[in-house]
């Protein structure tokens, strides 16, 4: 059974170094209760201290199993567990080690005398500054439970948007893959069996079937460069969906192509007002939930915008205001947030706006799926019946010759 080195604090506050034999570290933090001691740090004798990497291939908690924790824990929060026992409990109950050592990490910061949303704020990469900021206030407030809550639906919620748009785009995006293989497929083995047949008669092959065979000829001659171009644009699309900067330019660049303005313009609303929302329910003031707000916008045009609506709060303007002098929100969304503005119900109405445009992005997905298809399939049926028939005619042409 492995080792573990212990650092506690007892009842007196003397530090008590030791060596427990458990199945986990997990299990190493029951025994130390039943001491009356306070855990400060298990390290493995057979190994380091037990990190949330835990080794070269180690994957880091998804961002699902993220929102699931905070779930959990709110859950148990909400139940009358202390918060250190319920990071233990998660921590037994983790389903990947990776999850479990991070909530130890976690309760070890909170043993040390951190709060919770100073714990979080070390792993930016899994804790954004809103989830950092929304905890920070929840707990000067008392309100901890029902702001895990909060952020573990907006989670699930931007998480359950993404998957649909995600969704919307995979079929579009299928079919076009699908139906270019099909004309790769009849450029490189189909229309080279009719070149064979029509040697010997040049004057057939002029036009628009010359144009087809150069083609063919082109793609067979040149197969390896162009899987190597194939292949090198895939990385680099790769590559740039990981810059914020490339994310940004994408953005605008959909947003101006016919059609697609709609649907950017109805995931930036939702994407404003539903953290806007989470953030003051959380007791974030105003000018904060913008500077977090921000940062979540990918396209810089929006967060210079954003910017001055900063100004605008802090110079004393209405939010609403300010958002009609920039332009930034739908004038209906404006209107809606005036009402809750004024009402003091400003989070609830943000929540109902994002919920109102969610909707509408649902629908123009749709729409948008159901014309692209279509729309693919009709232009890839076109370029290969104009292979066929510049091949057909000029097959024809030799039967004349022949007659």
């Amino acid at each position: 059974m492995p080792k573990y080195r212990y650092r506690a604090l007892d009842p007196s506050g003397q530090m008590l170094v030791g060596v427990i034999d458990a199945p986990s570290t997990a299990a190493v933090l029951p025994e130390l209760e039943r001491m009356a001691a306070l855990p400060i740090e298990i390290t493995d004798i057979g190994g380091d201290a037990r990190r949330l990497g835990g080794g070269l291939f180690s994957r880091a908690p998804t961002r699902e199993e993220i929102t699931g924790v905070t779930e959990d824990l709110s859950t148990l929060i909400r139940g009358g567990v202390t918060l250190d026992r319920a990071l233990v409990i998660l921590s037994e109950t983790g389903a990947r080690p990776v999850l479990s050592r991070l909530m130890l990490d976690l309760h070890r910061e909170i043993s040390g005398g951190h709060s919770l949303a100073e714990a979080v704020s070390k792993h930016p990469d899994l804790f954004p500054r809103t989830y950092v900021k929304m905890v920070e206030a929840a707990e000067v407030a008392g309100t901890l439970d029902d702001t895990l809550r909060v952020i573990a639906h907006e989670r699930t919620r931007g998480e359950t948007l993404r998957r649909r748009i995600t969704s919307a785009l995979a079929y579009p995006s299928f079919l076009a893959f699908a139906a270019s293989g099909v004309l790769v497929f009849v450029l490189m083995y189909i229309i080279p069996e009719f070149e064979r047949a029509l040697v010997g008669f040049p004057n057939a092959m002029q036009g628009s079937t010359q144009i087809v065979f150069e083609l063919s000829r082109f793609l067979r001659e040149n197969t390896s460069m162009l899987a190597g171009i194939g292949l090198a644009i895939v990385l680099g699309g790769y590559l740039l969906s990981r810059s914020r900067a490339a994310k940004a330019f994408f953005m605008r660049a959909l947003g101006r192509i016919p059609g697609l303005g709609e649907p950017v313009h109805f995931e930036q609303t939702v994407s404003f007002c539903a953290t806007l929302g989470a953030l003051t329910h959380s007791g974030v003031d105003i000018s904060t939930a913008l500077r977090l707000i921000r940062d979540l916008m990918r396209d810089n045009r929006s967060a210079a915008k954003i910017d001055r609506l900063v100004n605008s709060v802090r110079q004393g303007h209405r939010l609403t205001d300010a958002l009609i002098e920039v332009n930034m929100l739908p004038i209906y969304a404006v209107h809606m947030l005036r009402v809750g503005e004024e009402s003091g119900e400003l989070a609830s109405a943000s929540m109902r706006i994002a919920a109102f445009y969610e909707g509408k992005l649902d629908r123009a997905l749709a729409r948008l799926t159901s014309i692209l298809g279509p729309a693919i399939m009709i232009l890839v049926s076109m370029l290969i019946a104009w292979l066929i028939i510049s091949v057909i005619t000029a097959l024809l042409s030799v039967n004349d010759l022949l007659l």
